[in-house]
């Protein structure tokens, strides 16, 4: 009794956590699921559009770090950043003016994901050792990728989640680490 119990909780927990991403041209039109360039992930069930990362130096290189700033707390300077490919303003308010600058996916309105819509993106499921489905978000790092979301006992520690184990943590603002931007698809 109590393991077909445990096996359709697990089926249904499993069924769940399945996301439906479908693969977005920069130019704000769907592709098909075989395509082999896009520039966004469109999260159905979360109605959350992803920005996925480059494999070449650039803007969206995937080997970009940045420190956490927000125009009040943080770090602007990004001095501890590494990467950044123009080498000042690595910092989390720069990336975010920067991609909405060029539009990316057609849109200007990109922002660092809350908590949960990072978390939303782990994949616990996946063959590998970042826990992301690759077919969808390649280049990404096995590191921590920042979020909104800062320390409310201190304001010089933001949140960040490791695809390498999942979870929170929380880090200090002046240190650089990776970025994945995100947009509500409402």
């Amino acid at each position: 009794m109590k393991k077909v119990f445990l096996l359709s909780l697990l089926i249904s927990l499993s069924f769940s956590v399945t996301a439906e991403f479908k693969k977005m041209a920069n130019d704000g039109q769907l592709l098909d699921l075989d395509s082999k360039e896009w520039s966004c992930v469109l999260d159905q069930n979360n109605a959350l559009l992803w920005e996925i990362k480059a494999s070449e130096e650039g803007l969206q290189y995937s080997q970009n770090t940045y420190t956490w700033f927000d125009g009040e707390s943080g770090r602007e300077n990004g001095a501890f950043s590494k990467n950044c490919y123009w080498g000042k303003g690595c910092n989390t308010q720069s990336y975010i003016e920067d991609i909405n600058e060029v539009k990316l996916c057609s849109y200007s309105d990109w922002r660092l994901p809350t908590r949960d819509e990072l978390k939303s993106i782990v994949n616990y499921y996946v063959d590998g050792d970042i826990l992301i489905d690759s077919i969808f978000f390649p280049n990404t790092q096995m590191d921590t990728y920042w979020t909104s979301a800062t320390a409310k006992d201190n304001p010089s520690l933001a949140y960040e989640i490791p695809f390498f184990f999942g979870g929170s943590i929380v880090r200090d603002k002046t240190i650089g680490t990776h970025i994945r931007l995100v947009r509500s698809a409402k």
